[in-house]
């Protein structure tokens, strides 16, 4: 009988090891979620030289041949859905999270800006949904993840600029340009799975649309083809709701 207690005794131990193991948290699995929060888009449009006409190549300006450079922003609400995958790989004893993850935002932003140079000229843009497919990579510290995150972005952005003539000013245009428009974002967060199959993460993300232009015939003088250069980027802070399956 006394042969038979130490065998007994380690039971509850290995047990307890086992069902340590069972419980420890892994993010390998796929999520689908929502997020929601607060979202500021900026486009600088830059009066450059005509390229159409009779004057492209000559160095002629809309505005007298000056640098002009507009600046607009706007902010507000955005929020949207997302889903993607993530995988947990062990190296050397760090939780090393690689996965991939698409997204949907819808918003409302635009805006309108004078010229410094001459107030009758004016430039607007106008943001109302931006998509992206990133990659994620991360380190897991049990239920917490912190990660970097980076890949392709599409937004639907529309820019223009246009005149409104005061006397004795004659000059009057309105071109425009834009659409969906492709680009790249960059950013990071944190996220905690706070259930097994629940986790809520903060994330700033911030969107470069490069240069969108705007550019067309003035209406007067008939020889005049005004061009707008905008460089349009959009910056986010949300916070996210995943079910991990």
């Amino acid at each position: 009988m006394l042969s038979l207690q130490p065998a007994f005794a380690s039971e509850p131990s290995i047990a307890t090891a086992a069902a340590s193991t069972a419980t420890t948290p892994t993010w390998s699995g796929c999520y689908l979620g929502a997020n929601a929060g607060y979202g500021r888009a900026e486009a600088d449009a830059t009066d450059t030289p005509y390229r159409e006409g009779p004057y492209a190549g000559m160095g002629v300006f809309w505005n007298d041949g000056f640098y002009d450079r507009i600046s607009t922003d706007d902010g507000g609400l955005a929020g949207g859905v997302e889903a993607g995958c993530d995988r947990q790989f062990d190296l050397g004893g760090t939780a090393l999270v690689l996965g991939g993850v698409l997204d949907f935002s819808l918003m409302n932003l635009g805006a309108t800006g004078n010229s410094a140079i001459s107030s009758n000229t004016r430039a607007t843009f106008d943001m109302d949904w931006a998509a992206s497919a990133r990659l994620r990579a991360g380190v897991a510290a049990s239920d917490v993840l912190f990660y970097v995150t980076g890949g392709y972005a599409l937004a639907n952005v529309d820019v223009r600029a246009f005149s409104t003539p005061t006397p004795p000013t004659s000059g009057e245009m309105d071109v425009s340009g834009g659409g969906t428009e492709g680009g790249w974002v960059a950013g990071g967060g944190v996220e905690w799975r706070f259930q097994p199959n629940w986790s809520v993460g903060l994330e700033y993300l911030h969107y470069d649309f490069g240069t969108l232009t705007a550019t067309g015939a003035a209406t007067f003088p008939p020889d005049a083809f005004p061009r707008f250069e905008n460089d349009v980027t959009f910056d986010t802070v949300r916070i996210g709701l995943k079910w991990r399956m």
